[in-house]
Parts: C-alpha cells; structure tokens; sequence
C-alpha cells in the first residue's frame, strides 16, 4: 500500500494524513476534511473527546486503528491515542 502525505515544509490537513486508497474504505473516514486539525494530535494531559466523538461513529475505525499501529503513526487514529504506532489511550 502507498501512503501520500502533502510535501514537507508544509502544513498536512488530516485529510492528507490518511492514506488514499479506495480499496480499504479511507474516503469514508468521518474525520476527512474536518478543520479542527489540533484535535487530532493532543498533548498527553490533553482531552481527545472532540476526536473520540468523530470516530464513534465512523465506518472504518477499526482499519484506522490498524493502519496506525502497523505504520507507527501519532495522534486520534480510530478512536484511540496513538504515540508512534503504540496505543497510548482508548
């Protein structure tokens, strides 16, 4: 699977942190296209429920949470908190 992210030196929305694929559903992510960027990457003392409320209700949380964990990413992914690819909070 190829993974795109926007080129370095600029600022990624979340939509361009997920991976471009219409075969694993990631066009569907409740999350896409959502401004309030912040949300998604919280501090540790940081409440996550603006983001965890997004992916409650969202068609592939579960495939996000897997992406995130086998690709090492950080930040709200399927509704957990993720700190290089190891679940740091549900």
């Amino acid at each position: 699977m190829t993974v795109r992210t926007a080129p370095t030196g600029t600022e990624s929305t979340l939509a361009e942190l997920l991976p471009l694929s219409d075969a694993r559903g990631w066009h569907r992510a409740a999350c896409r296209g959502d401004p309030n960027h912040e949300a998604w990457f919280p501090y540790p003392s940081e409440d996550f429920a603006y983001a965890r409320t997004i992916c409650a209700s969202c068609p592939i949380r579960a495939a996000c949470a897997d992406f995130a964990a086998e690709t090492g990413q950080s930040g709200v992914w399927g509704g957990h908190e993720f700190d290089r690819g190891r679940m740091v909070r549900e």
